[in-house]
């Protein structure tokens, strides 16, 4: 028995690694694809659920499915509708990869073994070496159901064993919950679904004992990803309870109705296992077509009972760890968070300068959105250093490096404006005024900044090497007037006889302030073009 037991458990270990091996694998590929395919394919109900199944096969993962959607529901490029028929879809695509599991594949495990350790090990090209670890997944895949087919089958032998499950599969409540629970701990519905075909091939267990497990492995892959919701975005909520909720209605139908499907399924073609797989897939499918007329009530029902609560006077990081999951996801949802940081400094910091100097803006009001900003940054710093602990792609990488390093350039602006209000409390302090010409020219140059400043973050939201270039291709003009507003302002002195050092001190200084926040706003376009 403990030979049994100890080949069970390393068969079952072999395949969930091969199975998180081929997700990370698939997911570097084409995630971003798969990505734009969602964003494009969803137009209706229909198309929504077949973008799902599509997706969620090719990724091998219906929560990685799950997490691109939260993050284009987020950026209003799908309805909560469409985001649940896709949802629909990812339940379907699931069991595509249980019905290729339940043929005879245990026998090419040794090709795909080789052939993946081949590429990673004596090829150099990146996209082998990444064709290669899916190569090798599945061959860890295949190979860990053939441990645990074969350690299974000792127990058809033992009188004790069969006699256990037989009072068990009297009980399919009871193989419900155990399904639930086991998918939960493992991650993977599949995985759960294997190890019933495994007893039923083994001849340890007959069909009708395993189709509770079925169900409740078919709820029980939504429960770690409800779990996790708790800590995500409004959206992430809404997806996962939808989840949890279609399945589980779905679920509690079919145990209702278990005795005429039993019966029903033995009709089914194929052998055991394939029935087995059928039954999997048909069950989604049946839950797929009893929602999917529902589904904009549905989405109104959530949208009313679970509103997104959001702190409107102030700005809030919302980055999910989940998403770390699916670099991709977390660049485009770090990249979201840093224009809106950025484009908060432009609001309530570099647009309310002029209003500072006027008197209409108070100093307080600027030092607390500098706090904020601070605060805001060590958020989204961390949470890029902790995807860059994951294996990104240089592309990825890059990407990384990138919103870095324009991340840093924004925080500086913030330092620099309160430096800025530093330099201008001086002159209230000193009682020095400015003649009309210079004040001319510093809300002139004031507005370079601005321009710049918000061409920059144009071309940084759109990702537009053109509004890039044009706007580093303008500094020459703002640095011969940086030259000609210091030249007036020694020419001015000079005609007026002033002999106090302190103006010129204090005005160069405010000028360079406000040139550093440009230089600053430049390094963001340079950035953009890759000019690190």
């Amino acid at each position: 028995m403990v030979s049994i037991i100890l080949g069970f458990l390393g068969g079952l270990g072999i395949f969930l690694y091969g199975t998180h091996l081929l997700s990370n694998g698939l997911q570097r590929v084409g995630a971003s694809k798969m990505r734009q395919s969602l964003a494009a394919m969803t137009n209706t109900r229909i198309k929504g659920i077949l973008s799902g199944i599509i997706v969620t096969f090719f990724l091998q993962s219906s929560t990685v499915t799950n997490i691109l959607v939260v993050g284009l529901v987020g950026e209003s490029i799908l309805l909560l509708s469409q985001a649940f028929s896709i949802v629909l879809g990812s339940a379907i695509g699931t069991t595509f990869t249980v019905q290729i599991l339940t043929f005879d594949i245990a026998q090419y495990a040794s090709i795909f073994i080789i052939l993946g350790t081949i590429c990673i090990m004596f090829i150099s090209k990146n996209v082998w070496k990444a064709i290669g670890q899916i190569m090798l997944s599945i061959g860890f895949i295949f190979f860990g159901i053939g441990v645990i087919t074969s350690s299974l089958e000792p127990m058809s032998e033992s009188e004790e064993v069969l006699a256990f499950l037989v009072q068990l599969s009297e009980k399919p409540v009871l193989l419900a919950l155990i399904g639930v629970v086991f998918t939960a701990l493992m991650h993977s519905s599949a995985a759960m679904i294997i190890i019933g075909i495994a007893f039923v091939t083994s001849g340890v267990l007959p069909i009708s004992a395993v189709l509770p497990l079925v169900l409740g492995a078919n709820v029980g892959d939504t429960l770690p990803v409800l779990i996790s919701s708790l800590a995500s975005q409004s959206e992430g909520k809404k997806l996962a309870i939808f989840n949890f909720l279609f399945k589980g209605i779905g679920a509690t139908i079919a145990m209702l109705l278990l005795v005429f499907i039993t019966d029903w399924v033995e009709y089914l073609p194929g052998s055991p296992e394939r029935q087995i797989a059928n039954f999997h897939t048909l069950l989604n499918i049946a839950i797929a077509l009893l929602f999917i007329p529902f589904l904009p009530w549905i989405a109104k029902l959530f949208r009313k009972f679970l509103l997104q609560r959001e702190l409107e006077s102030s700005f809030q990081v919302k980055l999910d760890k989940e998403l770390l999951a699916v670099p991709e996801e977390a660049l485009i949802s770090s990249k979201k968070e840093i224009y809106q940081l950025a484009n908060m400094v432009k609001k309530d910091m570099i647009n309310q300068l002029k209003g500072y100097i006027d008197g209409t803006v108070s100093k307080e009001a600027l030092d607390d959105v500098e706090n904020m900003i601070d605060e805001s940054y060590i958020e989204i710093q961390q949470y890029l250093l902790m995807l860059g602990q994951n294996k990104l792609s240089s592309s990825q990488s890059n990407e990384e490096v990138k919103l870095l390093n324009i991340l840093n350039d924004i925080e500086h602006i913030g330092d620099i404006v309160i430096r800025f209000i530093s330099k201008v409390e001086k002159v209230k302090e000193n009682n020095i005024s400015l003649n009309t010409n210079d004040q001319e020219q510093l809300n002139e140059l004031l507005d370079y900044v601005e321009q710049s400043y918000s061409n920059s973050l144009i071309a940084f939201k759109e990702n537009s090497r053109k509004i890039a270039r044009s706007n580093i291709q303008s500094q020459s003009n703002i640095n011969q007037f940086e030259k000609d507003t210091k030249f007036e302002h020694f020419n001015s002195l000079i005609t007026k006889q002033e002999h106090n050092p302190e103006i010129s001190a204090v005005y160069l200084d405010v000028v360079n302030q406000l040139m550093q926040i440009y230089h600053h706003s430049q390094n963001i376009s340079r950035t953009i073009l890759g000019l690190i």
